[in-house]
């Protein structure tokens, strides 16, 4: 008899154990606010979590009360239903939904096994427990809607160093984990106290052994998705997560207390995927940031109270059929054929879903390659357009360069014709007059006007973006600023640039200074490396 007691509970417990698919919630929220990486925490984690899965025995009376609204199974044998719905129920539900809301569940299959017992499920045993249910999610996005906006208001009427507030976060973030993980163990615990009263501590350590047995085939789950969470899904500021935090923390802790038996409601287990989903909403409707999307969230709520209600059909029905009634069991039955429907239609919906993306990602694909086709054409055309405009100009200074050896030679001859006639010329006023003329026409061809004139048109076109950044940005240079500066930019030394615009080298430096001061530059900074930086 103590055999198959074991066996029952730990059928049971194998069942409600699938709450710790709900662990992600916890644990990734911890790691996301930055309390996870601090040792203490970590030290703590698995202590705090097996202290409040023991409180039952510590305060058996406790636990007995706060779920004294709800009846019981009268006997060990009728709680094998509770354990075989739940889980059923939990498998069903986790195939379209991360939310299976595994403790709703539970206490409705205590309700529907109960039922089936003979005993009488009124309406106000049923109402608070199904109120509370709608209650908590609710009450979780408000008070973590409200702790976001506290935040968001202090934030802007006291301006705080970036690196000390994220300290003061961290440190109320890890605060708030010490007191969120034993109140989340807590909480659940509460299962326990919808049990036969005569199981007594054989529950508690039946429980703790059944967790220690599942935890290795959910461990890889566990892990990957508190990551997940932690990386993608709460990648926000640290306001937000110490804001849900606090709104699971506030619920947990009251639904674990008489507070709710006193207003109307029940104190029951709660789900951590829904209060974190609530939490999600409530932080995205006041910060108007999409932290959960629509079809998630709606995905969400209809998995979290499907969840209670097929768990008591399926409770129900095991214990008619362990009554040996007809009706109980094509019931049953037919709750089979319903399931199996909906797990093949999610299924084909879930194929079809996937089969939509892995199309929408070929066309993305040969859209994406079409498009870098089309980018590497125009590429290749303003390349070669490119190559031709070089060429153009390349031609246009050979033909320049040509025209210049032409006109030099043509202008050295006609200076040769004329000193031929200076020297022929009689002494007196008329050599006078042509050696003036003569040295009047060098001095004009060393100032190499025309020449000078075309070398700047070249190097503003070839400068464009330089001197248009340049004009933007110091509109009140002169005309030969600009060109000081242009000269500058391209490597040319005071000597060159004197000769060039035809100045002293003594008037450049004093250019540069007045260069410099419009500028706004301190005597550190060095002039040519700012105008390379323009």
């Amino acid at each position: 008899m103590e055999s198959l007691l074991y066996i029952i509970l730990s059928v049971l417990f194998a069942g409600v154990m699938l709450m710790l698919l709900d662990l992600p919630y916890i644990s990734g929220s911890i790691l996301a606010s930055g309390a996870g990486e601090r040792i203490a925490v970590r030290i703590l984690m698995p202590v705090l979590l097996l202290g409040g899965l023991v409180l039952p025995i510590i305060f058996p009376e406790y636990f007995s009360q706060m779920t004294s609204g709800l009846m019981r199974p009268e006997n060990v044998c009728n709680v094998l239903p509770v354990g075989i719905a739940t889980a059923v129920t939990a498998i069903i539900v986790l195939g379209f939904s991360r939310y299976a809301a595994v403790p709703f569940a539970f206490v409705a299959s205590v309700a529907g096994m109960g039922l089936a017992c003979g005993n009488v499920l009124t309406f106000g045993e049923a109402m608070p427990y199904v109120i509370s249910w709608i209650a908590a999610p609710l009450l979780c996005a408000l008070v973590s809607a409200g702790i976001y906006a506290f935040f968001a208001f202090a934030g802007r009427r006291h301006k705080t160093h970036l690196a000390r507030s994220e300290g003061r976060y961290l440190d109320a973030a890890t605060f708030v984990a010490i007191l969120l993980l034993p109140v989340v163990a807590a909480n659940n615990s509460l299962v326990l106290g919808f049990l036969p009263s005569s199981l007594g501590e054989i529950a508690v350590w039946v429980t703790l052994g059944c967790a220690l047995a599942i935890l290795p085939f959910v461990l890889r789950h566990i892990t990957m998705s508190k990551w997940n969470i932690a990386d993608y899904e709460l990648d926000t500021n640290p306001q937000s997560i110490i804001s849900l935090m606090l709104g699971m923390l506030a619920c947990f802790a009251l639904f674990s207390s008489p507070i709710p038996g006193k207003i109307g409601l029940a104190a029951t287990p709660l789900p951590a995927g829904t209060l974190y989903l609530a939490a999600l909403a409530g932080i995205s409707l006041f910060s108007k940031r999409t932290l959960v999307d629509g079809p998630n969230l709606l995905k969400g709520i209809v998995s979290t109270y499907i969840s209670p209600v097929l768990a008591f059909l399926l409770s129900f029905s095991l214990g008619r059929v362990m009554d040996g009634a007809l009706t109980g069991t094509f019931i049953v039955l037919g709750i089979i054929i319903l399931i199996a429907g909906v797990v093949i239609y999610m299924r084909v919906q879930s194929r079809r879903i996937i089969n939509q993306q892995i199309a929408r990602a070929h066309e993305q694909q040969v859209y994406s390659t079409r498009k870098s086709l089309s980018a590497l054409e125009v590429r290749a055309e303003m390349t070669e357009k490119d190559l031709l405009n070089k060429l153009d100009v390349k031609r246009k200074e050979l033909v320049d360069f040509a025209m210049g050896i032409s006109d030099q030679k043509d202008y050295m001859e006609n200076v040769l014709e004329q000193l031929k006639q200076v020297r022929t010329a009689k002494e007196g006023a008329e050599k006078d007059a042509r050696t003036d003329e003569l040295l009047r026409s060098l001095r004009e061809r060393m100032y190499f006007t025309r020449e000078m004139n075309d070398f700047y048109a070249r190097s503003e076109e070839l400068h464009k973006d330089f001197n248009e950044r340049l004009a933007e940005s110091f509109p009140n240079l002169t005309e030969n600023e600009r060109k000081l500066a242009n000269l500058l930019r391209q490597g040319f030394s005071s000597k060159y640039i004197a000769s060039l615009m035809n100045i002293t080298p003594k008037s450049v430096e004093i250019n540069r200074y007045r260069l410099r001061a419009k500028l706004g530059l301190t005597r550190s900074e060095n002039l040519i490396n700012f105008i390379k930086s323009i």
